[in-house]
């Protein structure tokens, strides 16, 4: 698959989990295993899935669509929003060795960052690197 391929895919699904986000934050809340506790707190449980899951995740999936565009030139993106599903996976792995096993669901989710965001880094190093020719000097005869 070419690195453009790659991020197109990559930030199509990230576009869609954002507009999942901001559109449906209760299914979300459900999705992840989350429950508001205390009903007075609805307003702002649905405001921080709106924002984190919503907002965020829908800014950064046009980023890696703008990447695809050209990934050489947008090299420095893709890494970026690799690294971030990397270090979303390195924090439930942490959370694994600290809190314990999370689950099916939660080792999928790890399975999942860990794979969005290799696909992303391994698009950035594999798009071509572009040379530019310097210009050729004038012949010019010397005396």
């Amino acid at each position: 698959m070419t690195p453009r391929v790659t991020a197109i895919l990559v930030g199509f699904v990230i576009l869609l989990l954002g507009a999942a986000g901001l559109l449906y934050p209760e299914r979300m809340l459900g999705l992840l295993g989350f429950a508001v506790q205390n009903p007075s707190h609805v307003a702002a449980a649905l405001g921080e899935v709106r924002a984190t899951y919503g907002g965020l995740f829908l800014v950064m999936g046009l980023a890696a669509l703008l990447g695809a565009f050209d990934p050489v030139a947008h090299r420095g993106r893709l890494r970026l929003i690799g690294l971030l599903w990397l270090g979303a996976a390195a924090g439930r792995l942490l959370s694994v060795y600290i809190d314990g096993n999370p689950g099916l669901p939660g080792w999928g989710a790890a399975i999942f960052e860990l794979l969005m965001g290799g696909a992303l880094l391994v698009a950035a190093e594999r798009a071509p690197v572009v040379l530019q020719e310097a210009p050729v000097a004038a012949a010019v005869p010397v005396p």
